[in-house]
C-alpha cells in the first residue's frame, strides 16, 4: 500500500461519525426549550422537503442555477438547526454541478437523513408527553 493510500485510510479511520443533529448547538439556540427545538426542526423539515422537490423539478428542466440555489439554502438551514449530516450532503450537492445522477443520489440520501431527523423529533415529542 502506498504512503498516500495508507494516510487516507488512517485519516478515514479516525473520523467520528457525524450525528444527525448537533444537540449542543440545538440546545444553545433554543436555550434548552425542548418544545421550541421540536417546532424549529418541524419547520426545517417542511422547508427542506420543499427545497428537495424544487431541486427535482429544476433537474428535470435543466435549471442548474435553481439546483445550486436550493442546495445553498439547504446547507444554510441545516447549519442553523445543527442538522450536520444534511448540511454535509448539501455541500456536496453544491459542488456537483451538472452531474444529474450524482445529484439525484445525494437527494435520495438526504431523504434518508430527513427520516432520521423525523425520528429524532418523534422521540423528543414522546419524551415531553411522558
Amino acid at each position: 500500500m502506498s504512503l498516500v493510500k495508507c494516510c487516507i485510510v488512517l485519516s478515514n479511520m479516525n473520523q467520528q461519525p457525524i450525528p444527525p443533529i448537533d444537540l449542543a448547538h440545538l440546545h444553545q439556540i433554543s436555550e434548552g426549550d425542548i418544545e421550541f427545538e421540536i417546532d424549529v426542526l418541524r419547520v426545517y423539515i417542511e422547508d427542506i422537503s420543499q427545497r428537495i422537490e424544487s431541486i427535482r423539478k429544476a433537474i428535470a428542466n435543466d435549471d442548474l442555477p435553481k439546483v445550486m440555489g436550493a442546495a445553498h439554502h439547504i446547507k444554510g438551514a441545516s447549519g442553523n438547526v445543527g442538522a450536520l449530516q444534511i448540511q454535509s450532503l448539501a455541500i456536496q450537492l453544491e459542488k456537483l454541478g451538472e452531474d444529474q445522477g450524482a445529484v439525484l443520489a445525494i437527494i435520495d440520501e438526504m431523504l434518508e437523513k430527513i427520516k432520521v431527523v423525523e425520528q429524532f423529533i418523534d422521540e423528543k415529542s414522546a419524551s415531553l408527553s411522558s
